[in-house]
């Protein structure tokens, strides 16, 4: 074990010494004016719009008034003091009179 880690402190010294020697390349401002001008005129990576991108802009657009849809026919709903289908089932079960009455007045 102690050789391993004496091995790696000589390995990353060796590298650091190498990566420290080494010469650096002279860059005029041409060749960097060259190269950034080549890099601009290479245009976006994909120019191409994929059928997801737009599906996917689409439901973030729709997504706020979809939510604004609900809330709207939730409170129009509890305003209108509704009575679902299965409520109506039972009373008419339960008491087929009433349900009449209901059904006939609105009571």
């Amino acid at each position: 074990m102690k050789s391993l880690k004496n091995d790696y402190t000589k390995l990353k010294e060796l590298l650091m010494r190498a990566y420290h020697e080494k010469e650096k390349p002279e860059i005029d401002e041409l060749w960097q004016m060259r190269v950034m001008n080549h890099i601009r005129s290479l245009g976006p990576i994909s120019a191409r719009r994929k059928y997801f991108m737009l599906f996917e802009q689409s439901v973030w657009r729709l997504a706020p008034v979809a939510c604004l849809l609900i809330l709207v026919l939730a409170a129009f709903l509890i305003k209108l003091d509704f009575i679902p289908d299965y409520e109506m089932a039972k009373l008419f079960i339960d008491d087929p009179l009433e349900f009449i009455f209901v059904e006939w007045f609105g009571v």
